[in-house]
């Protein structure tokens, strides 16, 4: 049966309505800043089965930030009790300070050790939860595939997913225990240096003015002068870090690309031309890494003498009161300390500042691999416009509805392509090779632009069979068996599987593991594939290219023997090339729409 193609009037609407669900893609909103949307997403953490074990880190954190702050409190007085008594030469006192002051280092170092591992703890929590959630919705229905295909800024997902959703999770703790430690630590400082500071009279002209906690006032202009500076200076250095990400992103996966082809590029002998496109990808990591080291400088130019700055400067302000009797050196010192306080958890943001935008490109980069992959639906062929839909009917039957497939460019592959395919039935579908392969995709549920509808039968998934099927590194029964468990399938159903398909001579090496993709030939892989089928006999096998290392009478072999041990399963293969027609009852002819 051959198929005219019939493009309809609508079809235009349709390529249209294909690139403006690109369009909206690429413009969507994505509210809230980076990080309320990485606080909702890791939110999750709290409400799963281990919530309370979660909750109880959580409040471990909290624990040990306050302890270090009563910690932090103790020491301040202890200063002031130190330097009153070496004001005084009071040898007992001295003694009786040194012992206190080796109970707070004692103290000190307890709360500290129980603050690193209650985080790591936490740490570990979190970044579990986040990389179940991200892989969980990247490894399913296909959408690790379809995503490649997908406008947008979610490239090079194992390093989201490995490496900036670490970042994330292990910077996000250390910033949330270091912001509540400089809240609490601006409330409990605060009044101190209120009510030590005294009150400062200044006259001008012939009014005095009493300003009561100078101190404190002093302590917030000089810190908002900071932070405002800090923010100004600082600002490029988000885009510049996030560049560099990304620059170091793409080499990482030129250098894995590189590797996945080493055979092929030591065979053709490419080597220069990888050299170059290597160093051209160090190139922009370098490029980059410049940018960000000139907003590294500018913001550290700031920061040290501020940094300097803030320990010098009380005590110049109070060195008048001090030299006038008013207060003791002990004092001196504790407000010393506290106004630095007071002013270190003022300008917590303007420190943090450097590696805050390192977090926030990080956190940018993995929201944006979680919305891509959370915009794809479940199916690849939900329905929509400019899509073909993929559904489960209640009847036993494959159908293919009025189905029209269109290319990456929106160019008609096929259309309005209609059949049945009923129960047992074995169809040959020749078609040219990108008309071949998008149907092919389109059954699986990894492409869908196009039109029509396909329906599948219900309860039974067809068992796809590809070029090259995927073996996991993993031992060889394993990798065969996927995704069956291995305790699933006794190994005498698989061994004559093997034996039946022709790869008897592995049956010894089912135990060893490997990178299989890499030890066998194409042709052994394919072969195994048929054994994989045979061992979860299937109702329905889709195949497309799933023999093209075989001769013509091992091809035939392996489909006689899927016959002769799946009596009952439809076999559908869609080819562009000539395949054994012994076993197929139809054969439809697919031409590529004009």
């Amino acid at each position: 049966m051959t198929l005219v193609p019939d493009a309809p009037s609508a079809l235009q609407e349709r390529i249209g309505a294909h690139a403006a669900l690109r369009a909206r893609y690429l413009a969507r909103p994505h509210p809230g800043a980076p990080a309320m949307r990485m606080l909702r997403l890791l939110a999750g953490a709290a409400r799963g089965a281990g919530r309370w074990a979660f909750l109880g880190l959580v409040g471990a954190v909290v624990l040990t930030v306050v302890g270090q702050l009563l910690v932090n409190l103790r020491i301040t007085t202890w200063n002031a009790d130190f330097f009153d008594a070496l004001e005084r030469r009071s040898a007992p006192e001295l003694l009786r300070q040194a012992w206190i002051f080796l109970a707070i280092v004692l103290g000190w170092m307890a709360v500290v050790t129980a603050a690193l591992v209650a985080k790591r703890r936490l740490v570990i929590a979190l970044r579990r939860h986040l990389t179940l959630m991200l892989t969980g919705a990247w490894m399913d229905a296909g959408r690790h595939y379809r995503l490649r295909n997908m406008e947008g800024s979610h490239d090079n997902e194992d390093g989201r997913i490995a490496e900036d959703a670490r970042v994330v999770c292990e910077m996000g703790v250390d910033f949330l225990a270091s912001l509540l430690a400089a809240t609490l630590q601006f409330v409990a400082f605060v009044g101190m240096l209120w009510i030590h500071s005294g009150t400062a009279r200044l006259a001008i002209g012939r009014v005095e003015v009493a300003i009561p906690g100078y101190m404190v006032w002093i302590a917030l202009v000089y810190a908002f002068l900071g932070a405002a500076l800090a923010i100004f200076v600082g600002r490029p250095l988000v885009r510049a870090t996030d560049r560099r990400q990304a620059a170091e992103a793409d080499f990482r996966a030129s250098l894995l690309a590189a590797l996945s082809h080493s055979p092929v590029i030591a065979l053709t002998g490419a080597e220069p031309g990888e050299r170059r496109r290597l160093a051209g990808a160090f190139a922009r990591v370098q490029a980059s890494w410049n940018v960000q080291t000139g907003s590294f400088r500018n913001l550290s130019f700031l920061s040290s003498g501020f940094g300097l700055l803030t320990a010098g400067l009380p005590m110049l302000i109070l060195a008048p009161s001090y030299l006038a009797g008013e207060i003791s050196l002990g004092t001196l010192m504790q407000l010393t300390i506290a106004f630095g306080q007071v002013v270190g958890a003022l300008l917590w943001l303007s420190d943090n500042y450097p590696t805050i935008a390192q977090w926030e490109a990080s956190a940018e980069r993995v929201l944006a691999l979680h919305e891509a992959v959370c915009d794809l639906p479940g199916e690849a062929s939900a329905a929509g416009p400019g899509r073909v839909l993929r559904a489960a009917e209640k009847g036993p039957e494959l159908a293919f509805r009025a189905v029209t497939l269109l290319g990456s460019a929106g160019e008609v592959l096929l259309s309005r392509f209609d059949t049945v395919i009923r129960p047992g039935e074995r169809v040959l579908l020749e078609a040219p090779p990108q008309v071949a392969a998008a149907l092919f995709r389109a059954v699986a549920g990894l492409s869908s632009w196009g039109a029509g509808r396909i329906e599948l039968p219900e309860h039974s998934a067809p068992f796809f069979m590809g070029e090259r099927p995927f073996l996991p590194r993993a031992p060889l029964r394993e990798a065969v068996l996927e995704p069956q468990a291995v305790g699933d399938v006794a190994d005498e159903a698989l061994k004559a599987a093997m034996l039946a398909t022709g790869v008897a001579h592995l049956v010894p090496m089912l135990d060893a593991v490997a990178d299989w993709e890499e030890e066998l030939g194409l042709e052994e892989q394919q072969r195994l594939q048929f054994a994989r089928c045979l061992v979860q006999r299937p109702g329905w096998i889709m195949m497309h290219d799933a023999t093209s290392a075989l001769g013509a009478a091992e091809e035939a072999r392996l489909l006689a023997a899927l016959a002769q041990h799946l009596p009952d399963a439809a076999i559908i293969s869609i080819a562009h090339r000539p395949i054994a027609e012994g076993l197929y009852q139809r054969r439809i002819t697919l031409p590529a729409a004009a």
